[in-house]
């Protein structure tokens, strides 16, 4: 673990409780004289805090110092992505984050589960123990809409990833769209057929998040 993520993390003291008290001084088993490390990812800001007090359920710490330490990527990929099975989807959450990826928009598709529900509260904890275990200094942000048109009137320069595309360049700079495992309805390749087309090199049949990981990893190259 690289920090702990507390969203009072800055303040002159924090109480340390519940859950995060458990994973500190049982899992951890954290001694008094170490200093402890905290991000409150909002900011680039690394926190130092000394433990001044450990009780049976909660424990008092102390600032000591802070410093501006960001860790972000500088590619600022952006996936828009069409809803898939949301135990897929949380899996490969952790895989976008720490590839440094800045967005991730979601959409439901014409051939997406449309009983598949989108729990961005349980995705954000995913993302925070993700940052926490990578050192990234902000979360990957989440965005969510009913339909392809809307992403639309909100991203109106994107590519499209799909089949018979040209090899997609690390050095696009377009907001990438995934569709689902079954593609784009016959409505969709109509609305999507004036944006660019990008596939892997070797035009390979790949699944919505196995495609995302992809586009990620290859953006890490500019």
């Amino acid at each position: 673990m690289q920090f702990a993520y507390h969203p009072l993390a800055g303040a002159k003291e924090l109480l340390i409780k519940g859950e995060q008290y458990t994973h500190l001084y049982k899992s951890r088993r954290t001694k008094q004289h170490q200093i402890l490390h905290f991000r409150n990812l909002q900011d680039s800001y690394l926190h130092a805090y000394q433990q001044a007090q450990i009780g049976k359920k909660t424990a008092t710490l102390l600032l000591q110092e802070s410093i501006d330490l960001p860790k972000v990527s500088l590619a600022q990929t952006q996936i828009i992505l069409s809803i898939i099975d949301s135990k897929s989807l949380q899996k490969v959450l952790p895989f976008l984050n720490e590839l440094g990826v800045a967005k991730l928009v979601l959409f439901y598709a014409d051939f997406s589960q449309k009983n598949e529900k989108i729990d961005l509260q349980k995705m954000q904890k995913i993302l925070i123990h993700s940052c926490e275990q990578c050192g990234r200094s902000n979360l990957m942000q989440i965005e969510a809409y009913p339909n392809l048109l809307e992403v639309l009137a909100l991203y109106p320069h994107i590519g499209v990833f799909d089949f018979g595309g040209e090899r997609l360049n690390p050095k696009c700079n377009l907001p990438i769209l995934i569709g689902p495992e079954g593609g784009f309805s016959p409505k969709e390749k109509e609305l999507l057929k004036a944006f660019p087309k990008f596939s892997t090199q070797e035009d390979l049949i790949l699944r919505s998040e196995s495609a995302c990981v992809y586009v990620a990893s290859l953006m890490q190259g500019v």
